[in-house]
């Protein structure tokens, strides 16, 4: 087997593994930004795997070349939708919509690159419909860069290193598709496989697993914090059995919490031996693994 081959699977199963998982959490969440990031990587699949066959299987070589002639802006509207996509992203994540004026400037963009289209000489429709397509790209990035520096100071820090992620890893792909279309005549599909656009594609992808991996631990956190109060609901604790049981939770020994408390450790030790009673654990050992379990099921519940 080959590296392109490995690389190939390897790219598909990752990404089916983003789709499932931005997918969930749109389920859950109801975020507009998370389905966004899934039909990306969705866009993603389509293109490694038309590649892959490209490579691969010489009969697909000519149907595609014929389908590529048959509908000519094909590829240009796939390129402009994975760029409405990225727009969307990073509207999500800096919280702007789309204004009546921006509508209006993609809708006449959208609509003279389909008009360029319909040219009768080749060369001119490949560049005309690249040209409205890559001043799309760029109106993203700098869309991205004005709203970045305005939101500096107003953002939250992880949203806002996430957002300039995506907006670099943009510019990254573009730079590398103006150095492909320049070397290519005729650009689209059928062009070799492009290095650059490859490592932003894996660029995306390792900042959204990133980005996965800061959600699941920010979710666990908050969890964890609503775990305490809920124990305390569910089995008649006191108010100073609640506050004992958050500090246990962080693994304060018995003098922390007395000095913490301004109460003696033979108090302390009073409390936390109703606690156990009345959680029905015997030890600090068994109510880790008592909030491990309450934290588990939580977790599946919200799922």
């Amino acid at each position: 087997m080959s590296l392109a081959f490995l690389y190939n699977v390897a790219s598909c199963i990752a990404y089916a593994l983003a789709i499932a998982a931005y997918g969930s959490l749109y389920y859950v969440e109801r975020k507009p930004g998370y389905i966004f990031t899934a039909l990306i990587f969705f866009a993603y699949t389509i293109d490694i795997v038309l590649l892959f066959m490209y490579e691969l299987v010489p009969e697909f070589v000519l149907q595609f070349e014929d389908a590529r002639n048959a509908y000519p802006m094909l590829y240009t509207t796939f390129n402009m939708a994975i760029i409405l996509l990225y727009r969307l992203v990073l509207g999500s994540l800096l919280s702007r919509s789309f204004s009546p004026v921006e509508g209006f400037f993609w809708a006449v963009c959208i609509m003279v690159a389909w008009a360029s289209g319909a040219s009768s000489v080749e060369s001119v429709a490949s560049w005309r419909g690249f040209l409205f397509t890559r001043l799309l790209a760029l109106w993203v990035i700098g869309y991205g860069i004005c709203c970045l520096v305005a939101e500096f100071r107003c953002m939250n820090r992880w949203r806002w290193v996430f957002s300039l992620l995506l907006v670099l890893v943009y510019a990254l792909g573009e730079a590398a598709t103006y150095v492909s279309f320049g070397q290519e005549s005729g650009g689209g599909f059928a062009s070799p496989r492009e290095v650059p656009v490859e490592v932003m594609a894996l660029c995306f992808t390792v900042a959204a697993y990133v980005f996965l991996a800061h959600h699941r631990r920010m979710r666990n956190e908050q969890l964890a914090e609503s775990l305490v109060p809920w124990i305390a609901r569910e089995y008649g604790l006191t108010k100073r059995e609640e506050v004992l049981l958050s500090l246990l939770e962080k693994g304060a020994s018995n003098k922390e919490i007395a000095e913490q408390e301004y109460i003696s450790v033979n108090t302390v030790k009073t409390h936390i031996s109703n606690v156990y009673s009345k959680l029905g654990v015997s030890g600090r050992d068994g109510l880790a693994q008592m909030l491990k379990e309450e934290l588990g099921r939580r977790k599946r519940a919200r799922f």
